[in-house]
């Protein structure tokens, strides 16, 4: 797959970080666990400079609450006022470090938050930090909410997204100079006073206004951008559309290629205006877009497509969509500079604004997932599944559940993970392939694992989740079966197959070759469940992918070819003569491909034979 996801994200998605933590078990004198006694010690520890001594009595007192206990202990724990707040403050202590624990500059910000539950709860709720950075959040988030006005409503939401986004220095495309958190706080608060931005900026949450913050744009260059857009593009549906005011240009007036960088622009500065005036190529065009957006309040990123740049944003509020799109989503990925969730895959994105719309259960999870870290080993399965009961889209409460989890427990999970991800097909593939024991089988296990996914994925698909992913998740199973089912040497040609690709090097005999192939085209008609939509589209690239890997594998290509023909014969007597034609053009496609004329002549013969 194109976009891996980041190890060091979702190995423990939201497990707070050993380093500069005290063991569980101190011997520091375990605290109450009372609301009271968790503000008024934790202020009071900030304030004399023994937040260590605080931590570790916070450790004790969780350690002796939660290790040794059954799971259920543990989930009522968290579910309380109390132990929310002890998770939440265990949970920051650990995360910034020694260092920030004392920092002078931090303290004021850190009695705060310690002492506010919801404002904790936003800061710890709103996805990680850029490159996973707590401590630099702090540090950001200690400036831009210094003033009491910015400890609540917009102001507050604006500036937990700044301080993790600014956790990561954000730089002007322009020149590459630092931008000022505090002063982009300042400028879209007062922006939104004075009615610049859309209405729908006000009802953002911190981790959406991420993605509006975040802006490489200057400050000016969002004023430019407001007061240069077209007229007819000035509202919410369309601002996105901005992006295509840029004329497509790979040289500038000189005859200099744009891929020679700031020579392109005679070396001024990337502003938007100077953009604007010399054009560019996917790069600037989807960048242009991104910052429009942004300038009126509406969340949007650029994304890395094969050879492209798109880019994202919220054309609805709280619904992504692409523009300036050839790929689609499933092979969309974080752009350089810009931080997502759970991984580089730009379909986290959605799954994430869905799991952020449960914001008390995105929190109750994460809570859940300290208890499961605090836990003795064999309770942390419980606990963690949980956690994804508190917001089933969790994708990191599912990896540590599963993690967690025996391979006994595996079935009862993969109907759970098919109710939870209806809406994101690849989540769930990619989360289902977790789930399979890793011995395997064989072919008739692997067939009966791949059936059951491509039919949860024909749901989803029929449900409106989107062809392109639905297609994917499809593919990322079959990538794992096939190369179970063919093993060894034979694993490499097998995923190629299954793919579109030729096998390369990489040898696979013939009766392996047959399963393999036979497992992608019957996989693909479990996907033909509908006539037209998404579904119709998902199995159109389906059997597609199969007929390429299977002309392009000569180990494959005679028992493959005869069940393709079976497959056009079935469809014509369906009535679907139009579907048909299509599969045998595809059949003809892959032959021109494989520059085989035997093969091209029985392919053109089968399809002058439908009309």
């Amino acid at each position: 797959m194109r976009f891996a996801l980041r190890a060091t994200t979702i190995a423990f998605a939201l497990v707070v970080s050993a380093l500069g933590s005290p063991a569980l078990g101190s011997s520091a004198p375990p605290l109450k666990l009372a609301t009271a006694s968790l503000v008024s010690e934790s202020r009071a520890a900030v304030q004399s400079g023994a937040v260590d001594a605080y931590f570790a009595s916070l450790s004790g007192a969780l350690d002796d609450a939660i290790k040794g206990k059954a799971p259920k202990v543990a989930t009522k724990l968290a579910a309380t006022d109390a132990g929310a707040l002890a998770l939440m403050q265990w949970r920051l202590l650990a995360r910034i470090g020694p260092e920030v624990r004392l920092d002078a500059a931090c303290a004021d910000c850190l009695g705060w938050l310690l002492a506010d539950p919801a404002a904790l709860a936003m800061f710890l709720g709103s996805g990680e930090p850029a490159a996973g950075k707590w401590p630099e959040a702090m540090r950001v988030l200690a400036k831009v909410a210094a003033a009491p006005a910015h400890r609540e409503g917009l102001a507050l939401r604006l500036s937990i997204a700044t301080a993790l986004i600014f956790a990561e220095p954000v730089k002007w495309m322009a020149d590459g100079s630092l931008i000022d958190p505090v002063a982009r706080v300042d400028n879209f608060l007062k922006w939104d006073a004075e009615g610049a931005l859309f209405p729908s900026f006000r009802d953002l949450s911190a981790w959406e206004l991420r993605f509006v913050v975040g802006s490489w744009s200057s400050d000016s260059d969002l004023v430019w951008a407001r007061a240069n857009i077209k007229a007819e593009l000035k509202e919410r549906a369309k601002v996105g559309e901005g992006a295509h005011m840029l004329a497509y240009k790979d040289t500038n007036p000189s005859g200099v290629s744009v891929q020679a960088g700031g020579k392109f622009y005679d070396n001024k500065p990337m502003t938007l205006a100077i953009m604007l005036e010399y054009g560019g190529v996917c790069g600037a065009i989807s960048r242009f877009g991104t910052s429009m957006s942004q300038a009126f309040g509406v969340p949007a990123m650029p994304v890395g497509q094969p050879g492209h740049c798109a880019f994202i944003w919220q054309k609805e509020p709280h619904a992504w969509s692409i523009n300036n799109d050839i790929s689609g989503w499933a092979e969309s990925g974080c752009h350089a500079g810009i931080f997502t969730p759970w991984g580089q895959a730009a379909w986290f994105m959605p799954l994430m604004q869905q799991a952020q719309s449960n914001a008390k259960g995105f929190v109750a999870a994460e809570l859940l997932l300290v208890a499961a870290e605090i836990a003795d080993a064999d309770d942390r399965a419980a606990i963690a599944a949980a956690a994804c009961d508190a917001c089933p889209q969790h994708y990191g409460a599912w990896l540590v559940r599963i993690g967690a989890s025996k391979a006994q427990d595996f079935k009862r999970m993969q109907k759970d993970l098919t109710a939870a991800f209806a809406r994101n097909p690849a989540a769930f593939a990619e989360l289902y392939n977790r789930t399979t024991p890793a011995s395997g089988g064989g072919e008739s296990a692997e067939t009966k694992r791949a059936h059951a996914a491509a039919s949860a994925i024909a749901a989803m698909a029929k449900g409106g989740a989107d062809a392109g992913l639905s297609s994917f998740a499809l593919l990322v199973v079959l990538q794992e079966s096939a190369a179970r089912i063919a093993g060894g040497d034979g694993a490499a040609a097998a995923r190629a197959l299954v793919q579109g690709g030729a096998p390369g090097n990489a040898k696979l005999d013939e009766t392996k070759a047959r399963e393999v192939a036979q497992l992608a085209l019957s996989c693909a008609d479990l996907l033909d469940v509908a006539p037209t939509g998404p579904a119709h589209d998902a199995w159109t690239q389906a059997v597609h992918r199969a007929v390429r890997g299977i002309v392009r594998q000569p180990a494959a290509r005679a028992s493959g070819l005869k069940d393709i023909e079976q497959g056009i014969a079935v469809l014509m007597k369906k009535d679907r003569a139009t579907d048909a034609r299509w599969l045998a053009d595809r059949v003809v496609d892959a032959a021109k491909e494989a520059k085989d004329p035997d093969l091209e002549s029985r392919a053109a013969a089968l399809r002058n034979s439908l009309g």
